[in-house]
Parts: C-alpha cells; sequence; structure tokens
C-alpha cells in the first residue's frame, strides 16, 4: 500500500524554453583620469567595481561606487561614468538580455541602480560575479568545460537577482499595467508558436494589434505598458521569439529553409533571409552550417 501511494506521487519542473544573451563581459583597470561618456544602450547591465572609486551618473543622478558597490541599468538608462579620488580603479561590466518575461518584468520594476557593498542584491550576486570574474579570461573561453561554467555561474546569477527582487516585490503581485503586458507577452508567444505550426497567418502589425483588442487596449496603450514592463517594445519582443524559433527550426536538418520561411509566415525565402541576418547577422545557411558540417 505505502509503494502504491508513492508511484502516485509525481512533480515535474516546468518546460523551458528562454534565452539568455551576454554581451562585452570584461574586467578592466583604468587610468586616474578615465572617464566614460555620457550614453544608453537597449541592454541591462551589471557594473562592479573592484578597487579604487568610480563615480557613475544614471539619468543625470550621480553615485560613487567604491569596492563592491554595484550598478544595475535597465535598458535605455542613460549613463556615464569617471574615476574619482585621484587613483586608478578596477571594475567588471557585464551586459545581458533575457527574453523570460517574469524575469524582464522583475528587472524593469527595479527602478533602484545603486546597489551598495552588503545590500541584498549585491550580497546575492556577489558569488556568481566571482566566479565570472575568474573566468574572464582568453584562455577560459577557448574551454568548452570553461565555457559551460560561465553559463552555470551566469544562471546563478540570474537566480540571485531575480530572488531578490521577486523578494522586494509588494506581495508578490504585479502593477496592473504589468499583469496587462504579461498577457500580452503570452498572447505573443502563442501566436509565434500557432505561426511555425502553421496553423496562424498574421503579420507582426496584426499580431500585436489582435492582442491588444483582447486585453482591451489601443495598440498604443499596450506599446507603453509593454515597453514600460520588459524594457522593449511589441514588436521588437516579437522579432526576438521569431529569431528564436527560427534558429530552432534552423536546428532541424529535416526541413529545408524554404520551408521554414514558409511556416514562419514569410512569401519567399528571400525577405526571409534578409530579415534572418538583419536580426542575427548572419544569413540562414550560415547559421545551419555551424550546426550540421
Amino acid at each position: 500500500m505505502k509503494d502504491s501511494a508513492l508511484r502516485r506521487r509525481e512533480f515535474m519542473l516546468p518546460d523551458m524554453d528562454s534565452t539568455f544573451r551576454v554581451f562585452a563581459a570584461h574586467w578592466r583597470t583604468v587610468d586616474a583620469d578615465w572617464k566614460y561618456p555620457n550614453h544608453k544602450h537597449p541592454l541591462f547591465e551589471v557594473n562592479l567595481v573592484l578597487s579604487g572609486v568610480q563615480e557613475m551618473k544614471v539619468e543625470g543622478k550621480a553615485f560613487v561606487q567604491r569596492p563592491g558597490d554595484l550598478v544595475l541599468l535597465n535598458p535605455g538608462d542613460r549613463h556615464e561614468s569617471r574615476v574619482v579620488g585621484g587613483e586608478e580603479m578596477t571594475y567588471y561590466c557585464l551586459h545581458f538580455d533575457a527574453d523570460e518575461p517574469a524575469f524582464r518584468e522583475l528587472l524593469c520594476r527595479n527602478k533602484r541602480c545603486f546597489h551598495e557593498h552588503g545590500s541584498p542584491l549585491a550580497n546575492a550576486i556577489q558569488p556568481a560575479l566571482d566566479k565570472l570574474i575568474a573566468l574572464t579570461s582568453e584562455e577560459a573561453a577557448a574551454r568548452i568545460e570553461s565555457r559551460m561554467s560561465v553559463l552555470s555561474a551566469l544562471f546563478e546569477l540570474f537566480a540571485g537577482i531575480s530572488g531578490t527582487l521577486s523578494g522586494q516585490a509588494v506581495d508578490g503581485q504585479l502593477m496592473p499595467a504589468a499583469g496587462t503586458a504579461a498577457r500580452v507577452a503570452t498572447m505573443l508567444e502563442q501566436a509565434v508558436e500557432e505561426l511555425s505550426e502553421g496553423s496562424a497567418k498574421e503579420s507582426k502589425g496584426e499580431t500585436i494589434a489582435s492582442a491588444a483588442a483582447a486585453v482591451g487596449y489601443s495598440p498604443s496603450s499596450v506599446n507603453r505598458m509593454f515597453t514600460s514592463a520588459y524594457g522593449v517594445s511589441p514588436r521588437q519582443y516579437l522579432s526576438t521569439l521569431m529569431l528564436k524559433k527560427a534558429k530552432l527550426l534552423l536546428l532541424d536538418p529535416e526541413l529545408t529553409i524554404e520551408e521554414i520561411s514558409s511556416r514562419l509566415g514569410y512569401t519567399n525565402i528571400a525577405h526571409f533571409s534578409r530579415q534572418f541576418k538583419r536580426w542575427s547577422g548572419e544569413s540562414p545557411s550560415s547559421f545551419r552550417e555551424r550546426f550540421h558540417q
């Protein structure tokens, strides 16, 4: 009887299909007169001071970073930095992007960019940052086991960020606008799945308009809410989903590029090829050749 009861218990991890991208992760030592001009980019950024002192201005507000202090930036945040204190400074910087809606929503809802040494977020992600810093070398980048260690540390970093920011959420509830954006994100994901299965043929604009109508808002209102929640517009998010789906289909050697193009709703293969190259920097055939020699 006991064995029968145990067999009826089953626990499963949820299915996951997310893409995380990391850009220009590096540590650098700079001179006492170093500065970086005011700029913005479409990425999240973690900036950690290892030694010396840095002044980071975010949207015009100045923060003084000492060793262990970090800044967490959202896409579009205007920022500039310079060394202060008359001595050289060493920092570690990592840019990343993610298409996981709940994770993006947590990051974009967080309006506190400066986290001093010993703060909850700094404590939560310091072990992962230490691993990444140790792995940031030309030799490590060339070894497959080191690259896998980097991926492990990155997911540890993302888990630390999401766990801390989730704990700071009020009762774990989404704001109404964020909840609407989450519904739209789910509908866009479903639309791409249906498109790839050949059961839908809407254009991007029609897909977004349909999602807006379903949640009871105008496309312009949905665009504002979605961008505020996720840091990208619905159209940009849909492009990211389309690129991910195209890559997954290209990994299937049984499908021709023409078939993939048709599945994704393109009227001709040339249009799909141009769009894929615009998204990824390489043609569909070049991408496929890297995995199927």
